[in-house]
């Protein structure tokens, strides 16, 4: 049998956000889950919020850390976004799905949704700012983008991830289409 590890803890914990949502994140329904009892958790972790802060960090680190480490190795800003998208593509959506929604109902989880937002809305902006010189187009097509983004995970877009990376480059090519004229 494998040797029950924090890492292990997390990754039910990711299993039961993307079949059950946040409310399939307790110390016993993971218990259940891994088949253990519920004082391994807290062999573990101190306590809930120890475990949240956890799953949340390792969340934080791949969906936004890895995500936009890949992102940034673009030759352009066009193909910077469309590996920002991409990779977004993906990922599991109905984890970020259920995490947002989670966000809604606990702090501590808002704070984690609130930096990861804000940290990939910085970086489609910054991609943009080498498509859209001008003063606030930047802003305007990397919330564009973000918004993209989140938009694709709550309507479940994303889950076809061909047919998402074909609208996001559409919407691309208009967008430069629209550009193109203003550049000097």
């Amino acid at each position: 049998m494998e040797k029950l590890t924090r890492h292990r803890w997390i990754a039910a914990g990711f299993e039961a956000l993307d079949q059950a949502g946040h409310t399939g994140v307790s110390a016993e329904s993971l218990a259940r889950r891994l088949n253990v009892t519920r004082g391994s958790f807290y062999h573990h972790f101190r306590n809930r919020e120890d475990f949240v802060r956890a799953l949340l960090a390792a969340w934080e680190e791949d969906y936004t850390g890895r995500m936009l480490a890949y992102a940034g190795q673009g030759r352009s800003a066009r193909e910077t976004l469309q590996r920002y998208l991409e990779i977004a593509a993906q990922k599991q959506p109905g984890r970020e799905v259920s995490i947002r929604a989670w966000s809604l109902h606990d702090p501590l989880v808002a704070e984690f949704q609130q930096r990861v937002d804000a940290r990939r809305l910085a970086f489609a902006i910054q991609a943009c700012r080498r498509l859209a010189p001008a003063p606030g187009q930047a802003e305007v097509i990397g919330q564009m983008a973000h918004l993209c983004l989140i938009g694709g995970q709550q309507a479940g877009i994303r889950r076809d991830a061909a047919r998402f990376n074909g609208f996001v480059s559409r919407a691309f090519a208009l967008v430069e289409g629209v550009i193109a004229p203003w550049r000097g």
